[in-house]
């Protein structure tokens, strides 16, 4: 799930179920990150085409440190070889300074929102970081 978060528009991106099956949690997060980078790329040309600037660059906050330094190594290890277009993806547009990638405790990522069940406060403390209201909120 994708979350873009530009002034007061907010748009959730939902990815269609897919059936890969993947080696570690990091190759399943770094092609989850190439995606997200495609996504990313795509909502730039239509805020583009409707004249709508956006500050540079666009952050992205990942918790896996694993696939931080993936994103930020230049060299290109053997283990990671079937991410090679992914990672040449995200390494360009990195460079490019379109985006920045930075890391965020697991316990911070404001994602879990719409992904996990949180306890009271802590969905509130994300939805008013998010600039949301709970209408259910007594």
């Amino acid at each position: 799930m994708l979350l873009f978060l530009y002034w007061v528009f907010s748009c959730v991106m939902e990815g269609k179920e897919k059936t890969i099956i993947y080696r570690s949690s990091s190759e399943a997060e770094y092609m989850s990150l190439g995606s997200t980078t495609c996504e990313l790329i795509w909502l730039l040309y239509i805020l583009q085409d409707l004249n709508i600037i956006c500050c540079k660059p666009r952050v992205l906050y990942c918790d896996n440190q694993s696939v931080l330094h993936i994103a930020s190594n230049p060299v290109f290890h053997e283990k990671i070889k079937h991410l090679e277009i992914d990672c040449h993806l995200v390494r360009v547009k990195v460079q490019q300074g379109v985006m920045k990638l930075l890391p965020i405790s697991s316990q911070e990522q404001l994602a879990d929102v719409i992904t996990k069940p949180l306890n009271p406060n802590k969905f509130n403390n994300f939805i008013s970081k998010l600039g949301m209201i709970n209408i259910y909120h007594a």
